[in-house]
């Protein structure tokens, strides 16, 4: 018999087929062995690893029981939503009291909360600034501005209080203001992270590379460009860890005084005349005042036109005269 083209081409459809089922079968046959009981130990080995990543005690199976399974919610969420890192918000505060206290008493309250603050030494407590006065309308004031350690700030305050109800003042206005630097702070740390990284590649690529002059002086400027980057990152992050590590502490001091009289409208209206009248009769001197070398100088000038112009016409009346008498 001989072998024509059809032929030959159903002989390798049916081994392609025979192939095929014998892939098959061993197909399914891998399949059972990986759900054999051999390849229990394996799938514990695997949930033992997650365990570990997860930072969660692990046991062994003959002491403790498997741990029960996690309700569903959380079992049906993603994977990459337990690696997700959750930092402690970093904030700044800024604490403000306003204190009112007899006029002679402020000095000494004042002075008992920079002791207080003293005491603590500069390395929790820093005054930053001081002042102590008369307002315009003559009334006793100060002010005083510190940085106290965040873990201090509310016990702090509560002394700034009680120091100002013993010397019998009262507490008038108490704001705290926060501001978050966590942003910030994470921003700063990913640019240092990125300059040093950026430094030493640019370093190891000077120090194995053997090009011209000119491409050595490019890498030498990109490392200083780089580094100056990196300084300020640094300065930047070391600012904000001192705002979120010292609090500051705004204290306000206020005299107290009797309450203002209230101001008769008609001797008001009587007073604001005079105050207007007195503002135009100030005006007019002025104006006056400016005017007069003006006028004097101008008053001159015409009296010396009108006098030459006087004399010019005396002497061209004389004229005719002359004339007929020679």
């Amino acid at each position: 018999m001989t072998l024509t083209r059809p032929r030959l081409i159903a002989g390798l459809l049916c081994l392609l087929l025979v192939l095929a089922a014998g892939l098959s079968i061993a197909l399914v046959r891998f399949g059972a062995v990986l759900h054999s009981p051999a390849a229990e130990d394996l799938r514990t080995f695997d949930v033992q690893e997650q365990a570990i990543t997860q930072n969660e005690p692990v046991a062994l199976p003959a002491v403790e029981p498997i741990p029960p399974a996690e309700p569903p919610e959380i079992a049906a969420a993603p994977p990459e939503a337990s690696s997700i890192a959750v930092t402690t918000p970093r904030i700044a505060y800024t604490y403000g009291y306003t204190f009112r206290l007899d006029r002679e008493r402020i000095a000494a309250a004042q002075e008992r909360h920079i002791a207080a603050c003293r005491r603590l030494g500069p390395a929790l407590c820093r005054i930053t600034a001081m002042q102590r006065g008369e307002t315009a309308d003559g009334a006793g004031a100060a002010n005083l501005k510190l940085q106290i350690a965040a873990t201090l700030a509310d016990e702090f305050g509560r002394g700034l209080i009680a120091v100002v109800g013993e010397g019998g003042g009262e507490t008038v206005d108490r704001t705290i203001a926060a501001e978050d630097l966590s942003r910030e702070m994470i921003d700063s740390e990913a640019r240092i992270r990125t300059r040093e990284v950026l430094i030493q590649r640019l370093t190891v690529l000077l120090q194995t590379r053997s090009g011209n002059i000119a491409q050595a002086v490019e890498a030498e400027r990109a490392i200083n460009t780089a580094q100056e980057e990196l300084e300020a990152a640094r300065a930047a992050l070391a600012d904000m860890r001192g705002r979120v590590a010292m609090s500051t502490v705004e204290i306000a001091y206020q005299a107290r005084g009797p309450a203002p009289d209230s101001t008769n409208p008609i001797v008001q209206a009587f007073g604001s005349v005079a105050t207007a009248a007195a503002s135009s009769v100030g005006a007019m001197i002025l104006i006056v005042g400016v005017l007069l070398p003006w006028a004097l100088a101008g008053g001159l000038v015409f009296l010396a036109i009108r006098a030459i112009g006087r004399r010019r016409e005396r002497v061209m009346a004389a004229e005719p005269e002359v004339q007929a008498a020679g």
